[in-house]
Parts: C-alpha cells; structure tokens; sequence
C-alpha cells in the first residue's frame, strides 16, 4: 500500500477532507492552503483563492476525487446530514461524474447549503490518519498547566470550527469605546500577548474573513496584527458570524494540539 507521501498534494487534500468527512464545499480552498503551508510551486498568495481561481481548479480536483474514488480510497456521498466513514454507500458511475464536473458544488457559500459530502472507509483511518495528522513531539512544549487561561482559550479557538477571534462570537475582549488611541493600543497588545507567539512560531494562522457569504480571506502576518486589530470596525457588536478575524492551526500546530494539548483539553473541557 501507497506512503502518504507518495501521494500528490491534491491527493492528501481530498484524503485529508474524507477522513473527516467534511463536505465537498471548501475542498478547492483547502488545497490551496495546503500548498501554501507545504511551500509548494503555485500555492496561492497569503490569501484564500478568489470565485474565479477555484474554478479554474475544478477540473484538476475532479480527475484527482475520480481517481480516488476509483481506487476505493474515497466516497462521494450525495447528502446533507451527517455520513459514517464506515459506510459503503456512495454515489457512481454518470451521477459522480457529474457532481463532480459542476464547480458549485465545489465552492463554498451561505447562499448554497452543501450536500455533498466525502468520506473514506476504515482501512483508509487506519493505514493513513497518524501520517495525514501527526502528532509532534512534545518534550519542548509546554504542558497545559503551564499555559495561562488567555494561551488556553487561544489554542482552544483554532482547534474549534468557528475559529472568529474578534466580534460578538470572538474570544478575544474588544477595547472599551472610551479609550483614546494610545489606550486603545495598549488594550490590543494584552490581547495579542497570548496569541502572538504562536503566530510567530507558525502554529497558529491568523486570518481576515471579510464577508458572511463566502469564505475568502486574507492572512494577516504576525507583524500586523497590532494595526489590523486597531480597527473599530473589527470589534463591533453588529458583525454577522464568520466576519472579521479568526484563527486556524498550521499542520504543525495542528500537531503541537495533538501531541500536547488535546488529550488534557478533553478531559476537562475546561480553561481552568
């Protein structure tokens, strides 16, 4: 059987996505993140891809999710609740080509539900998951009493699906209306304080989700985070969920959570 490295990068994409089930919407902008963080040859700029970019890949990704598919690696599955990786079931022959062949069902958006969903059977978990997400070696980082409450809830924020950092659904505090800019910037460094390492030492992304209806962004280098977050507009009460900034793990943070931090966060789902 194959090493996860002798798949191609649009191979571990979508093997990534079935392995958690995660719907086909999405799939062309998370292989965009994962030749950025790979360093590979075409991976985007320090954003997400536009409408058009993810549509010209489409073609790319079909034959790579056929192939797979082909090959009983991956399932296509033709629904809107929620599907087992231990089922069989799946869709074939004309009806996957065609789904496949249609980009809107690729492209992510508030306006289209998603209904079509990956998966992959239990012999893929079990040869490939430990290679597709591994866990880091732990003796460098500290352990999770060691973290303060603000590191927790920060390391927690990236693991969840939501992710948002600021806003009314965002874990950071948003400065008091009252203060002046010189306060107002002093109150966002105490924000950033638990946060910026990570971002610095790359396990953690910080992005800028700029409209409810799509899931474009921008990346936000360690380096701006202080005038980015000096924005008012970013702390309003007012914001729709997904709108402003969030925060994602790289695949080594991702690694750093598993291999230090996850086990003692589910244990007692709980900051203290």
């Amino acid at each position: 059987m194959s090493s996860w490295e002798s798949f191609t990068l649009a191979e571990q994409t979508l093997l990534r996505r079935a392995m958690s089930d995660s719907w086909l919407a999405g799939t062309v902008q998370a292989h965009g993140v994962n030749l950025r963080w790979t360093g590979a040859d075409g991976a985007p700029p320090p954003r997400s891809y536009t409408e058009h970019e993810q549509r010209a890949l489409v073609p790319l990704l079909s034959a790579v999710a056929t192939d797979l598919a082909d090959r009983g690696l991956l399932t296509i599955h033709e629904s809107a609740r929620a599907v087992s990786s231990d089922s069989e079931a799946g869709v074939g022959g004309s009806r996957l080509s065609a789904i496949l062949a249609t980009a809107d069902n690729w492209i992510w958006s508030r306006r289209r539900p998603s209904e079509i969903q990956l998966s992959a059977p239990r012999t893929v978990h079990e040869r490939w998951f430990d290679d597709a997400y591994p866990k880091a070696d732990n003796s460098g980082l500290p352990r999770w009493d060691e973290l303060s409450l603000d590191q927790r809830r920060v390391l927690v924020c990236a693991a969840e699906a939501s992710g948002m950092l600021t806003g009314p659904f965002g874990v950071l505090d948003g400065p008091p209306a009252e203060l002046d800019a010189t306060r107002r910037l002093d109150w966002i460094d105490r924000q950033l304080a638990p946060l910026a390492p990570f971002a610095r030492d790359r396990l953690i992304e910080v992005r800028r989700y700029p409209d409810p209806t799509s899931d474009e962004f921008t990346l936000i280098e360690v380096d701006r985070l202080r005038d980015t977050l000096a924005d008012p507009a970013l702390w309003s009460d007012d914001l729709d969920w997904g709108v402003g900034v969030g925060c994602v793990f790289t695949y080594a943070g991702l690694a750093a959570w598993r291999g230090a931090w996850s086990s003692a966060w589910n244990a007692r789902l709980t900051f203290e």
